[in-house]
């Protein structure tokens, strides 16, 4: 039985959601095969994300730290002296990227606690992050900061490809 498969049956046949590495052309004819049965079965519409999924890059991460900074001048310079870099750092993940739980076990009562945090952008793929500083540079745009994108960087040359 395939994962998809045993998925809805230890669901009762609803999935609601499901994320899947693709490694194979084996892997997208099995995923194609569920979005079929859904719609054949009278399913409503799908939602489908596809990202690269090599860790974000080192350029990726460089560039999300200029951001921070020239989000930070914008605001600062605009008399909000608590917009520091690390301020708008943990803002926009607040915004964009939201919250985790990390369950702890408290080893002599055996007690169960959760830790919420921020997500971290480190475990972003490459996709993800890119989805994540187009996410700030929109969010730039929004409060009247431009943030010039360099033409040589990984960013823009990601978008060029996607024609965007």
């Amino acid at each position: 039985m395939n994962p998809i498969d045993e998925l809805r049956e230890r669901y009762g046949g609803v999935l609601m959601a499901f994320e899947k590495l693709v490694t194979s052309v084996d892997d997208l004819h099995e995923i194609s095969g569920y979005a079929h049965d859904h719609f054949e079965q009278g399913g409503g519409a799908l939602k489908v994300k596809i990202t690269n999924s090599g860790k974000r890059s080192l350029s990726q991460n460089s560039f999300q730290h200029v951001c921070y900074q020239e989000i930070s001048k914008y605001l600062v310079a605009k008399g909000r002296n608590e917009w520091t870099p690390e301020f708008v750092k943990k803002n926009l993940k607040n915004k964009l990227l939201g919250w985790e739980a990390e369950t702890f076990v408290d080893v002599k009562t055996g007690e169960r606690r959760d830790i919420w945090t921020l997500k971290s952008s480190s475990k972003l793929d490459k996709g993800e992050a890119m989805n994540y500083i187009t996410q700030i540079l929109d969010w730039a745009e929004s409060i009247g900061c431009h943030i010039k994108v360099p033409e040589d960087s990984e960013y823009m040359k990601a978008m060029q490809s996607q024609n965007m």
